[in-house]
């Protein structure tokens, strides 16, 4: 059989001369899917966006070999970790047309290929909702509606599933076990595994900027481990101890849509609260109220006072809000212009003497030169949060902080958080679909599950609806 994409000794680097892939040979075959495993900055999307053409078009170079198409160029999709960059209009109606447009398809064939592409994801009820008002679940469903739009042969996904509930990754997964069926050939970077033996993919490892085939029998070792640690109960305690932020009678709402009601709710002081619940119930949304970025009805207290009586600069001062999407956050364009920005404005003891250690810890240490948007995904996210955390505010808000981490990359954040909690600890709120290990870090588990806030004790309490 021809191969579909055949990687022929390609090395390429970015600007700083180290070389992200070094002589990398593989071949992917039409109808083949391809799971793509290794740590984070590893070259995983950077492979991605090499297929895609997306490289070196828009950055580094190809320092020897190529990406050929030995049966002719076919059509490619991509989704991105965050889908929010690959849109260019206000809705997924407006978006698929100005897609199919872009593609020359017969107006004629337009509505019809828009609304089967709509019906493919279960997204029709969303399809004249402003994309900057969806989940990221939604959100990843419009991205994948766009490509089954365009008929692509060749599907390529970036860490589909970082922000996304249960129940929108086994949709997902279930709509492209139908699209394995017609041939499509799909390549995926991810670093949780659990799910995808439905598409009996070949898992290739990548370790020293090579890219290596596992054996049928350590693939399926590796997401049969995987399945077994994301079935693995979540214990937490009941939450007791003074109290931080206190809600009373608040309710919030997206437009004419009531997200939350909360009686009453107390957030601890000094602790980790984790938050999960199915991507669109309003987690975020729930956040952002709390930092005053959204209206509320009801009352707020900060330790006591109304937030609403407290002036915005205090405000900020005490309490800080880590973006679910890193690019967000950033103000400057090299790693070192943030970390100097954070250590000029902020006043968490830890890192005053240990910054040099933490930056080892989570692998970014030498990379003060690098532009922060040429680093990988994961990178961006560790050095996001390292930057909120120098800041020294005594609560903050934490949206998909570990979207995008390998195990290694989870571990030594989670190992970072606990060593900066015992020099001053943090009234800490942690969103996350991420659950695996994720009780060695957080004190309390607060589920979000229709439209209510409640402490629990175990369970995964992650809908799968």
């Amino acid at each position: 059989m021809t191969a579909i994409i055949d990687i022929h000794h390609l090395s390429f680097e970015f600007a700083d001369h180290q070389p992200v892939l070094d002589q990398v040979s593989v071949q992917f075959q039409p109808g083949q899917v391809a799971l793509l495993m290794g740590p984070s900055g590893c070259g995983k999307s950077t492979l991605l966006r090499l297929i895609a053409g997306l490289l070196p078009k828009y950055g580094g170079k190809v320092a020897s070999g190529q990406v050929a198409f030995p049966a002719g160029a076919p059509t490619i999709g991509m989704l991105f970790q965050d889908p929010l960059t690959q849109f260019a209009l206000d809705t997924p109606r407006h978006e698929l047309e100005f897609v199919l447009e872009n593609e020359q398809v017969a107006p004629s064939q337009i509505s019809h290929r828009v609304a089967a592409a709509l019906a493919f994801c279960n997204i029709a009820a969303l399809a004249d909702r402003p994309l900057t008002t969806l989940s990221g679940g939604q959100q990843q469903r419009v991205a994948l509606a766009v490509v089954i739009a365009r008929h692509a042969q060749v599907l390529l996904l970036d860490e589909p599933f970082a922000s996304i509930d249960e129940g929108n990754r086994n949709f997902i997964i279930q709509q492209l076990t139908t699209l394995v069926k017609t041939g499509v050939t799909i390549l995926i970077a991810d670093h949780d595994c659990h799910g995808y033996q439905a598409l009996t993919p070949t898992v290739y490892h990548f370790t020293e900027r090579q890219v290596n085939q596992l054996s049928p029998k350590d693939s399926a070792a590796l997401l049969t481990a995987a399945d077994t640690q994301a079935q693995q109960a979540l214990v937490t305690p009941l939450p007791t101890g003074p109290t931080a932020l206190e809600l009373n009678q608040v309710a919030i709402s997206r437009g004419p849509q009531q997200l939350l009601t909360i009686p009453q709710l107390r957030l601890i002081e000094g602790k980790i609260t984790l938050l999960t619940g199915p991507n669109g119930s309003g987690k975020s949304t729930f956040l952002k109220a709390l930092a005053r970025l959204l209206p509320y009805q009801g009352q707020i207290t900060y330790l006591g006072t109304d937030i609403q009586t407290i002036r915005r600069r205090q405000y900020r001062h005490e309490l800080g809000l880590v973006f679910q999407h890193a690019n967000d956050q950033f103000l400057n364009v090299t790693v070192g212009e943030e970390l100097t920005l954070s250590q000029r404005n902020g006043n968490h003891p830890y890192f005053k003497d240990h910054l040099a250690t933490a930056l080892k810890l989570l692998g970014l240490a030498g990379l003060k030169s690098r532009v922060v948007y040429s680093l990988s995904g994961g990178q961006r996210k560790k050095l996001q949060l390292l930057v909120m955390l120098m800041m020294g505010q005594s609560v903050l808000l934490l949206d998909e902080p570990f979207a995008g981490l390998d195990q290694q990359s989870f571990a030594a954040v989670c190992q970072l958080i606990r060593q900066a909690q015992v020099a001053r600890p943090q009234t800490m709120v942690v969103i996350s679909h991420q659950l695996a290990a994720i009780d060695q870090l957080v004190d309390f588990h607060l589920a979000l599950t229709n439209h209510q806030l409640s402490y629990q004790r175990g369970g995964r309490y992650e809908s799968e609806s």
